[in-house]
């Protein structure tokens, strides 16, 4: 049994499919299964029970986990126990307000686990930053953008209210119906003119600022609001219901200025965006958008980490 195999063992593990975990690994589907089944005969028991959405860890693929990722830490400890401490990959981001937080949470992860020796600095879009996650309304002047996930605008309800009732909800629907409006959405006039185009006039009954506010007036009643779906997530007293033939939503991504020197934190950071649009890397967030695969926090996912390029190579 060597790291190879057990490395094969945890990402099938965590992953909870084959195909995943070689496409997690860079490797081909049967290498994977091959050094499962070396290793089922040599500990002598079945680890995963096979079927057609994928496996199912058993008892025993629990126990051994454990240990698995333990020889893998001391493993890795062991490489690098004569190494000189390497410097620290330095990256400043700013993260747009009222964005789904559970997403941002899995992507600063997938960062850390990923870029080799990164040290993140979070600040507001008011401070300098080398990148932003922001919609890509709020774009500035020359600034380059990769896209992560989608953003669907959906209708936070009060609970019991009328039209948790109904089995579908279109714009026809939210004519007079008492509502929240959030002045500073960026996507406030796309969304009042596509009411205003098919003649819908709710009734605004209050205006906020942001999406904790107008969650916290639907939670007590007072109207429903549109809101991205990503906010609604553990939101007590609010139901979050799609609107047929309503495809409102807001892309989100990375952004930053293509400067003449930009720092190896953000040369890396801009990389691994990109491996994410490419491979189809999965994080976890709410269905719709892109559902992601989620990132054991105990260990580093097994695909390549990512090295931070000298400074003063350009992100293309």
């Amino acid at each position: 049994m060597d790291h190879r195999q057990l490395r094969y063992f945890v990402a099938t593990y965590e992953e909870g499919s084959i195909s995943a975990a070689a496409k997690r690994l860079y490797v081909a589907q049967p290498s994977v299964s091959v050094a499962i089944a070396q290793i089922e005969d040599r500990v002598g028991v079945r680890l995963f029970e096979r079927h057609r959405q994928g496996v199912t860890a058993t008892p025993e693929a629990r126990a051994f986990y454990a240990g698995a990722m333990q020889l893998i830490g001391d493993f890795k400890a062991l490489s690098g126990m004569f190494s000189k401490p390497a410097e620290p990959v330095s990256l400043s981001l700013a993260i747009m307000p009222a964005i789904d937080a559970g997403r941002i949470a899995s992507f600063l992860k997938l960062l850390i686990q990923r870029i080799e020796r990164l040290k993140l600095r979070l600040v507001t879009l008011d401070e300098p930053a080398e990148a932003r996650i922001v919609s890509d309304r709020l774009l500035r002047k020359g600034d380059r953008f990769v896209h992560l996930w989608n953003e669907k605008y959906v209708l936070a309800l009060p609970q019991g209210h009328p039209l948790t009732r109904k089995a579908k909800i279109s714009l026809a629907d939210l004519n007079g119906v008492r509502m929240i409006e959030r002045c500073h959405c960026e996507l406030h006039d796309e969304a009042s003119s596509a009411l205003a185009r098919r003649g819908v006039g709710p009734d605004i009954v209050a205006k906020v600022q942001n999406e904790e506010w107008a969650l916290a007036m639907a939670a007590a009643g007072v109207g429903v609001a549109l809101v991205p779906e990503g906010s609604i997530r553990d939101t007590a007293g609010v139901v979050g219901r799609a609107i047929e033939r309503f495809s409102l939503a807001r892309r989100v991504g990375l952004a930053y200025a293509p400067g003449a020197s930009p720092s190896s934190g953000l040369h890396a950071a801009v990389e691994l965006c990109r491996e994410v649009r490419r491979t189809g890397l999965r994080i976890p967030g709410n269905p719709a958008g892109l559902p992601w695969h989620p990132i054991s926090p105990s260990a580093r996912p097994a695909g390549k980490a990512i090295a931070a390029r000298p400074p003063g190579a350009v992100p293309a």
